[in-house]
């Protein structure tokens, strides 16, 4: 049912660009940020009851959304950043207690500039295409790794951190992230050939799992299974967002300096 309904949105406000995909992109920061700071502060609550005490985590949500319409929220966001990051080592007496102003730091850096460099790539010239670009193989790295790992995977990548993942499925993930990235680009007729996506083919499913397994080291941490339950079936928006959080930054960044 999660799938059932998430695909067609998320294609149609892809489709749609502007604000409707700022928005979107917006909202499923702000879910993510609620997961994130009931995960550090707030783990043995039920997220409902939390959920109130973690207003300030909005900020990373006005960041993504705002970004469509003004580049500088990303600015402010990230001097935000900086100073409740500052503010986590003052005395406690100066600020409150000083944990949660670090992980909302952190949380603006984490899911903030991983969803709003979503936003930037969909602002571009053929930003549909580019977005897509950068999320379908994505999928096809997850599901190249869990397809492997189930079926050959014998060695443990980090067992201390995600004790099912293996270097059978790493490999995997890489090699169906690699043909899926050419494969995609050139379906979606960007205009660019494998010469100049190849850097970033050979480094998107390295990135990919990357972000899963940081992700995983922080659940860890926080000594839950699944981010929330807000999408039955597939734990939460975290959950989703793992693999592109770091995926998203690096594709903008190399489309502006190598491609665009």
């Amino acid at each position: 049912m999660t799938a059932a309904v998430g695909i067609p949105l998320i294609l149609a406000v892809t489709w749609l660009g502007g604000w409707w995909f700022a928005i979107t992109c917006g909202a499923i920061a702000l879910l993510a940020s609620i997961e994130f700071g009931h995960g550090w502060l707030f783990p043995s609550l039920p997220i409902s009851r939390a959920g109130p005490q973690l207003t300030t985590f909005s900020l990373p949500a006005v960041m993504v959304a705002g970004a469509h319409g003004d580049t500088r929220f990303i600015g402010a966001g990230l001097v935000f950043a900086l100073l409740s990051a500052g503010a986590g080592y003052l005395p406690i007496r100066a600020v409150g207690p000083r944990k949660p102003w670090r992980v909302l730091a952190w949380c603006i850096v984490y899911i903030g500039i991983g969803v709003v460099s979503l936003v930037l790539i969909r602002d571009l010239s053929e930003g549909r295409e580019w977005f897509l670009l950068a999320l379908l193989p994505v999928f096809a790295v997850d599901t190249g790794a869990y397809a492997t790992g189930r079926t050959i995977g014998r060695h443990k990548l980090a067992p201390r951190i995600s004790p099912k993942k293996t270097w059978e499925g790493a490999i995997g993930g890489y090699v169906a992230g690699v043909v899926a990235f050419l494969a995609a680009n050139s379906l979606l007729s960007t205009g660019h050939g494998t010469t100049t996506m190849a850097p970033f083919a050979l480094a998107m499913p390295i990135l990919a799992q990357a972000g899963d397994l940081l992700e995983s080291g922080m659940k860890r941490r926080m000594g839950v299974k699944d981010a929330s339950g807000l999408l039955p079936g597939h734990g939460g928006f975290m959950d989703r967002l793992d693999s592109i959080v770091l995926v998203a930054p690096a594709f903008y960044v190399f489309l502006r300096l190598a491609v665009l």
